[in-house]
């Protein structure tokens, strides 16, 4: 079933739906000499530009402005920052702009953003160890069992407080 939204910054002028068709709504508009016009609203057929993709012409204010309607969906049902460089097509056609078919990579400053929030959650996340687990940690080291860094993994923690243990500067009533 085709669902429909308002255009980001066109509220009230123009929808896009999830299969990727754009129209405009009924309203009044007032020309260049003042003269109040009733407009009814209609499917808008969008034009195939020179690299294939389709594009319609959005008008506000005597002016228009040429949008992707690939871009125009994603903005509209998936992401409000969404960009035509930053979408992606499951066929691969650069016609199908139905909302099933599309999908935004993240840009690389998201992506960046996201790595930090990841590693702060895990620098600031406090996992309580057992006298076991602290005994067990030293014991496979001194043993050669494993790695610092094996060790970090199994027991979810960071490397230098898998040090801190084995130098004893952490939880030294452990023997």
């Amino acid at each position: 079933m085709e669902h429909w939204k308002m255009v980001q910054g066109y509220e009230g002028s123009y929808q896009v739906s999830t299969s990727g068709n754009v129209r405009s709504l009924d309203r009044i508009v007032e020309t260049s000499r003042g003269v109040k016009q009733r407009r009814t609203g209609v499917v808008l057929r969008p034009r195939i530009n020179q690299d294939g993709y389709r594009k319609v012409t959005l008008y506000q204010q005597g002016r228009g402005e040429r949008f992707y309607v690939g871009e125009l969906v994603a903005r509209a049902f998936i992401d409000p920052t969404a960009c035509q460089e930053h979408l992606l097509r499951a066929d691969a056609d650069r016609l199908n702009d139905q909302i099933d078919n599309l999908s935004v990579k993240p840009s690389a400053q998201h992506a960046y953003t996201s790595l930090l929030e990841e590693l702060d959650w895990l620098l600031t996340r406090q996992v309580e160890l057992t006298t076991w687990q602290i005994r067990e940690i030293r014991r496979r080291y001194r043993t050669g069992e494993a790695s610092i860094r094996r060790l970090a993994m199994v027991y979810q923690v960071t490397e230098n407080r898998i040090r801190n243990i084995i130098d004893k500067k952490e939880a030294q009533y452990v023997v």
